[in-house]
Parts: C-alpha cells; structure tokens; sequence
C-alpha cells in the first residue's frame, strides 16, 4: 500500500517503534562504551598499583580503589579541544574544576567579584589553552594557578570578558565521590597520570587530622580551600598556596579545625 494511502495512526505507530528501535541500540551502544571505559580504567588502576612501592602514596590511594578516576590524557585531550576553539570541550572541563575554581576565587576576592572572576579564569582557559604543556603539571594544576593569578590581577577588561560555553543536553560527568584513604582522612579524585606518577584530587581532613610526614618525590602543589592547615612551622588559612620541590620533606601536616585543599602530587610521594 501506497504510504499516502496508510492510515496516519499507522504511520505514526511504525515512526515511533522505529525510534524506540534506534534509541535502544544506541543506548547498547553508550552503555558498551561505558563498559570499555571502565575496564580501560580498571587495568589502568591495576598497572598503578602494581607500580607503586609499599610505603607511597600511590600504595595508599590505590589499595582499595573503588572509584577509578579519569586518566590525566583525558584531561589534556580536552585543553587540546578546547585550543581548536571546541566549545563543548571547554564546557567540560569547566563542568569538572568550577566549584573548585570558584571556592579558591571566593577566598582570595571576596563574594562580591567571585562569579566575575570565575569567568575571567575560564577566559584565560581559552585563550591560553595552546601555551600548556603536560610536562609543567596536571590540567588542575594549571587551572588552579590561572584561577589564582586571575583572582590577584583582578577582572579582565569588559570588552573582552566573558565565558559562554556550550552547554550539552545532559551531563557526561560525575563528580567523583569522596574516599576514606586513612583515618581523619578522605580524597576526592579527579585525574590520574600513571606514566608520570601524579595525582589531582581534593583532601579533606577532619578536626585534629594529621596528613602522614612525606618525602616529595616531585613537585607538590596545594591551594588551601577551607579550614586552617599547618605544614610544619608554617600555618595556612583559606587562599593559600604551598609548593614543594622534588626531595624535600613535610615532617608534621595537621589542621586543627579540619581543612579541604586541592592537593596535586606524586604518587611516588615516600610516607614516614
């Protein structure tokens, strides 16, 4: 029968069964995918672990993994996007480091210009995204740092402010849950480079917490998000920043009214 001579019920009832068919493979698809993903991030953690010496960080974040972060690569592709002029890469990378930027920004310029400057970073993203460089740190790392310069220069002109980013149907993204690694302690994982032995999460420690004394086996960065915390004889309070250099040493890190930071380390990193 002609299609103009069928019944338009008809023709509707076959459209939909078609779609209900083609949504139900592409959501095997995605969800074949995923199963990938996870498998690759599972053998991932593995290789980690089984690289990793007793006595380490990396001994300690991955003893029980059950969350398995995103691979540090995945970080960099999307900077790598986002310098093609992808605006859909830049929405997810902002997805993943916003709350983290904006809270850094809110204690170092106040509530007043912290949306304004969280946006001017995101400008800074974009226009400064062919300048990184995998070997000078983590995708966090940077992003952290170009929150903070942009929070101590101020805002941008406002000819030239401005961060809009494509904003995608649905979410791609979790927030990765908090983990207890040890007692008073919990991380928030966000990237992982096993082929540089470095780390990206965020650190909580309760009231009275103590971080264990460490050797540095490469560079360590941390901004100070909440709370107070002490590393050695120095005392921190929200905004601050602390950088190690490969070799030394932190022989007491504690916080006696518990802390949140954004911690980026080697997971060679020697616990004492």
């Amino acid at each position: 029968m002609p299609i103009n001579d069928q019944d338009p019920k008809d023709v509707d009832a076959k459209l939909s069964a078609e779609s209900r068919r083609l949504l139900s493979e592409m959501n095997a698809l995605l969800d074949r995918g995923r199963m990938l993903l996870r498998d690759r991030y599972r053998a991932m953690a593995e290789s980690e672990r089984l690289q990793t010496a007793p006595g380490t960080l990396g001994a300690v974040l991955y003893a029980r993994p059950s969350y398995i972060p995103e691979l540090e690569r995945d970080w960099v592709s999307l900077v790598r996007s986002i310098d093609t002029g992808d605006r859909l890469a830049l929405h997810a990378l902002w997805e993943r480091t916003h709350g983290l930027v904006s809270t850094l920004i809110l204690r170092l310029a106040g509530e007043r210009q912290a949306d304004r400057l969280t946006r001017d970073t995101f400008h800074d993203v974009r226009r400064e995204a062919g300048r990184y460089t995998a070997e000078s740190g983590t995708v966090l790392g940077w992003v952290m740092n170009l929150a903070r310069a942009r929070a101590l220069a101020g805002p941008r002109d406002h000819a030239v402010a401005g961060f809009e980013p494509a904003v995608p149907p649905t979410s791609q993204w979790s927030e990765p849950p908090w983990e207890d690694v040890a007692p008073g302690i919990s991380v928030k994982m966000f990237a992982t480079d096993a082929e540089r032995h470095r780390v990206s999460m965020q650190v909580r420690l309760v009231p009275g917490g103590e971080y264990p004394a460490h050797t540095h086996a490469g560079v360590e960065e941390l901004h100070l998000l909440d709370g107070e915390l002490w590393i050695d004889e120095r005392k921190l309070h929200p905004g601050d920043y602390n950088r190690a250099e490969p070799g030394t040493g932190d022989s007491r890190v504690w916080s006696e009214t518990g802390c949140s930071c954004v911690l980026v380390t080697s997971t060679r990193d020697i616990l004492r």
